[in-house]
């Protein structure tokens, strides 16, 4: 149920247009301090923590020698990914705060209400609780993947006979791909999160349309340039008149509204057909 209903404060406000309220764009400053928690994590897979005992079989050294080093390596990344969970619940703490700081100036330069006393962070916790936990997972991924190409590098080159510095090269090209993935996953987890956010603040304000505002980002999605300005259910994804009445028009699949789809960059803008519900 809404915790309170926006057109109808709008419209005792005075309000008698139909109203779009502009689209709550995430901040760049968190992405980055996202993908920083994201390459902490990776730092137990450096060549020095793995080969510090290798010498590729030419003199004393084992498998067993390896295996060890790799087991070292993994239980310092449970012991970082229990820092980068504490850290994370600390950035979506900032990440919800400025979010929640833009929907009330976005509110009060399209309806001229200000709610600032009345929006808080707990009532998006769940959403946030969401978010912690698939980030935590997907940190471990990153660095099991990184893992398992590291594990093959290091166990061929002492079947091989290989010289440390050519391993060591494997496992920085390993690394480099994770910190490549965990980088996308911050810019992508960033814009997911305040989607998220998006749809929640604007299912406690009782808004039940939105308008699709494309991203314009260079290689877009063609469904999603065509749905640029249109009017959407929020619950169900159907397309609308402007007035919010029915039509012939797409629905959307669960996955595929904005900010939804891997690096979609589309928003959801609240809209409040506040001329057809006055019977203007």
């Amino acid at each position: 149920m809404p915790r309170y209903n926006l057109a109808q404060m709008a419209r005792r406000a005075g309000a008698r247009r139909d109203t779009t309220l502009r689209p709550v764009e995430p901040a760049i400053g968190p992405e980055k301090d996202l993908a920083r928690l994201y390459l902490a994590v990776l730092k137990a897979w450096s060549p020095e923590a793995i080969l510090r005992n290798y010498t590729g079989g030419l003199t004393t050294d084992a498998p067993s020698d390896q295996s060890d080093a790799i087991a070292e390596a993994e239980n310092t990344v449970t012991r970082l990914i229990t820092e980068f969970a504490r850290d994370l619940r600390e950035w979506l703490t900032r990440v919800e705060t400025i979010h929640r700081s833009r929907w009330v100036a976005a509110i009060k330069a399209g309806t001229g209400l200000d709610l600032s006393t009345i929006l808080t962070g707990s009532d998006v916790r769940e959403t946030l609780e969401v978010a912690l936990e698939r980030n935590v997972a997907l940190v471990r991924n990153v660095s099991d993947q990184a893992r398992g190409r590291i594990a093959d590098a290091v166990f061929r080159g002492y079947q091989e006979r290989r010289p440390a510095r050519e391993v060591a090269k494997e496992i920085r090209e390993a690394t480099g791909l994770a910190r490549d993935r965990s980088l996308r996953i911050a810019a992508d987890q960033n814009a997911k999160i305040s989607a998220a956010l998006d749809r929640e603040r604007q299912a406690e304000a009782g808004i039940d349309l939105f308008r699709w505002r494309h991203s314009g980002k260079a290689h877009p999605r063609r469904p999603h340039v065509a749905r640029d300005g249109k009017v959407y259910e929020r619950a169900t994804g159907k397309q609308v008149n402007p007035d919010g009445s029915k039509m012939a028009g797409e629905t959307i699949e669960r996955g595929d509204f904005p900010g939804e789809a891997p690096y979609c960059g589309c928003r959801a803008q609240a809209y409040l057909p506040i001329m057809a519900e006055l019977g203007i």
